[in-house]
């Protein structure tokens, strides 16, 4: 769930101090902005952090109206591109049974399951409360409405797998594919997705890890104090100094547009201004940076274990099981330093709503209680695909489909139709 800014739109006038203002830098001028620890001094040397959050702005550039091109869409695109081709590879290679047409179908099916699982899985799972059980009174158009406003954030991992999943089950019915061979490829592709959109996570500075507290529980904000790996988020809205740099923010912006009366409805506080954050880095919290935590183990690991398992799963089904089983044994973990979406926070439980309190009373978090039961579903699926059951799971992937040739290489005529019946499968290459 992207977190939204939520700040006045008319402009106001402030004097005097503004509310948590750092008296001191903490000595980080001269070094990078935002580091994750800031600077911290060690026997009078000045040290850099190693991870930081690179301050981008996440519009690339406006279009026009409330419509503009932004990272986090960006990279959607970077891995559906990315998707096209290999799934244009695996065809080549005999491994995906479609033709060429086919190959394409399925990268603009998924596209639509992915947003429409996403975004209502989202719904489902995290503001089922706000949209289902505190909105009886409201319009039911206005339900709707509000369902459909993606630009205030809202997307579901664990809704866009069923998304995909349910999106692709129907496009195979409807040309006779076999549903498990094209399940096997698209789980080839998935782990680009969650890498290049945990990144857009990043930049936007959204979906960001736990703080990191001392012995006494109590969230650390001073750099020297922090280890290595921390991150100081300027959206990070539970922070001491986030209504200070708020309003810092606001008031540069209307100096730099003084016929303005009013903030855009897009307005947000990235890209921070160096001297503001400056002044207010030491008022904020130090958290684990759970986004790039994510991005490399459900991602990038995730990519090559599926890569490297698919020479062993000769029966199709079996690889997507192992991709479902595989996402979820990554996903639980993370979820012990990633903060919990702030409408299904555990820690809050009844005070939220009858979902939060569900959580509470099981001791998980939503993301943890939902990689559970997809744990459940690729098992299940396991179990079944390990049977002699071939018509179920259609015949076993020949050898030299399971091989990793050179990527790119050609070993079936372009438009070669397979998988289809009555197709024959292709001779094995010398």
């Amino acid at each position: 769930m992207r977190l939204a800014i939520v700040s006045p739109r008319l402009r106001t006038r402030r004097r005097g101090k503004r509310p948590g203002a750092a008296r001191q830098s903490n000595g980080s001028n001269g070094v990078r902005v935002l580091s994750p620890a800031g600077s911290r001094l060690k026997s009078g040397v000045r040290v850099l952090g190693l991870i930081e959050h690179i301050n981008w702005d996440p519009v690339i550039f406006k279009v026009g109206g409330p419509l503009a091109l932004r990272w986090y869409g960006l990279m959607y695109v970077v891995a559906f591109t990315i998707g096209y081709y290999v799934l244009r590879w695996l065809q080549r290679i005999g491994h995906l049974r479609v033709s060429v047409e086919d190959c394409t179908n399925i990268i603009i099916v998924g596209v639509i399951g992915t947003f429409l699982g996403g975004r209502l899985g989202h719904l489902f799972f995290y503001q089922f409360d706000e949209i289902v059980l505190n909105s009886m009174n409201k319009p039911l158009w206005d339900r709707v409405v509000q369902s459909l406003e993606v630009w205030k954030g809202g997307m579901s991992m664990h809704g866009g797998i069923i998304g995909v999943v349910s999106a692709e089950l129907i496009y195979a019915r409807i040309k006779k594919l076999q549903f498990w061979n094209i399940g096997d490829a698209c789980v080839h592709v998935v782990p680009i997705g969650v890498t290049t959109v945990r990144f857009g996570n990043f930049i936007n500075g959204e979906l960001y890890g736990r703080t990191i507290n001392d012995s006494a529980g109590k969230p650390i904000t001073d750099a020297a104090q922090l280890p290595w790996y921390a991150m100081k988020f300027p959206t990070d809205v539970d922070s001491p100094g986030y209504r200070g740099l708020l309003h810092a923010m606001q008031d540069a912006w209307f100096k730099e547009h003084p016929n303005a009366d009013r903030l855009p409805p897009d307005w947000g506080v990235l890209p921070v201004k160096p001297e503001i954050w400056q002044q207010y880095e030491p008022l904020f919290y130090g958290r684990y940076p759970s986004q790039l935590v994510q991005m490399f183990f459900e991602g990038f690991i995730l990519l090559l274990l599926i890569w490297w398992l698919r020479r062993y799963c000769k029966r199709p089904g079996v690889l997507g099981s192992l991709f479902l089983i595989g996402y979820a044994v990554f996903r639980i973990p993370a979820e012990l330093i990633r903060q919990p979406d702030i409408a299904v926070d555990p820690a809050k439980g009844a005070e939220l709503g009858a979902t939060a309190a569900f959580l509470n009373a099981i001791g998980m978090t939503m993301g943890q209680f939902l990689s559970v039961l997809i744990i459940i579903w690729g098992a299940v699926q396991l179990v079944i695909f390990l049977r002699p059951r071939q018509s179920i799971t259609g015949g076993e992937y020949p050898d030299y489909s399971r091989k990793l040739p050179p990527f790119g290489k050609a070993k079936l005529p372009k438009d070669a139709p397979i998988g289809r019946p009555g197709d024959s499968a292709p001779p094995d290459p010398a």
